[in-house]
């Protein structure tokens, strides 16, 4: 049975990927665990005899810590423009420094398989629709910085060195390790409480969508199918801000005049995604409905309570652990 190593495993991909990649791997989470609900709860998760927690920051990695591993899910790094921001020396460090050295070291270890979580957000702004050979144009630092590790990281590979670079959409859908500061969940979040959700802009920037549910699938996809190296534009569907915002307004059967707009506070970033890879690697995967994932969303809304607080806004969280790093 092969065994994963999933760096940043606590977070809200690698809560969710962890416990689909159990099923039929070994799992080891390589985390800080600064979001520690699989932590708490492994007893509650099946296959938990398979999983090991080892508690450490990327920075300190060590070739031996990646002994006998077959395979790397990266899922690691300070999320978002918001986070990166708040101290964009350290964000640079580990979304770029130390994700980088993590896959040299991989390779030097004798893993086979590194899977990187890249991100839609280095197409930054493009009037046409970007496909994988589409230009670069990073602006953020935090897109700066994953768009740096993966060229350098993918440069790594070879034929016993295997690198899937997955440039992940927005992420939306339930995870245990909650964010509400993904556009999808956080509208959700206010519409089910009745509260206007504010656009920045005239709302018709685009954005590509992936729920964090069917990115997991891909992940165990690759890992099953023994693909070769490759990049791909992850994404289940694009759309513009404005559009989607009236279709969740639908789908939850609230007022249209829950939407405003903020036309003084244009968002820059415009990016309507596409692939031309995709297929040729991923040739009989199927995405979940979004009708679907929304309706598994706003039940565990309810049921589990979650608010917008340090604990599901990654924001929040960073100001205070960033705070001291100053």
């Amino acid at each position: 049975m092969k065994k994963i190593l999933i760096v940043g495993g606590a977070g809200y991909v690698g809560t969710e990927l962890t416990q689909i990649l159990l099923k039929n791997f070994h799992v080891t989470i390589y985390d800080l665990f600064y979001f520690d609900w699989i932590l708490k709860n492994k007893k509650k998760i099946k296959n938990n005899d398979r999983l090991i927690f080892k508690k450490k920051n990327i920075l300190n990695v060590k070739k031996e810590d990646l002994k006998n591993i077959d395979t790397i899910c990266d899922v690691a790094g300070i999320a978002n423009d918001p986070s990166s921001d708040l101290n964009k020396n350290y964000s640079t460090k580990i979304n770029y420094s130390a994700r980088y050295k993590f896959a040299m070291l991989a390779k030097k270890a004798g893993v086979k398989r590194y899977i990187f979580n890249s991100s839609c957000s280095i197409y930054g702004f493009n009037k046409k629709k970007v496909y994988e050979k589409s230009k670069i144009n990073p602006l953020s630092c935090y897109a700066k910085a994953v768009y740096n590790a993966e060229k350098k990281i993918y440069k790594l590979r070879s034929n016993n060195f295997r690198v899937n670079i997955l440039r992940n959409a927005t992420l939306y859908g339930f995870s245990n390790a909650m964010r509400l500061d993904l556009v999808i969940n956080v509208f959700s979040y206010l519409l089910l409480n009745n509260k206007k959700i504010t656009i920045d802009g005239d709302g018709k920037q685009s954005r590509p969508f992936l729920s964090v549910q069917d990115v997991s699938r891909m992940y165990e996809y690759i890992i099953k199918k023994n693909s070769v190296s490759f990049i791909v534009n992850a994404l289940a569907f694009s759309t513009n801000i404005d559009s989607l915002s009236k279709k969740i307004v639908k789908l939850l059967n609230k007022p249209k005049n829950l939407i405003k707009f903020n036309p003084n506070n244009k968002d820059h970033r415009n990016y309507d995604v596409g692939s031309k890879n995709f297929r040729r690697y991923f040739k009989n995967f199927k995405f979940t409905k979004i009708e679907k994932d929304l309706r598994k969303l706003i039940k565990q809304i309810r049921i589990k309570g979650f608010k917008p607080n340090a604990n599901t806004v990654r924001v929040k969280f960073y100001k205070k652990k960033l705070k001291a790093l100053k």
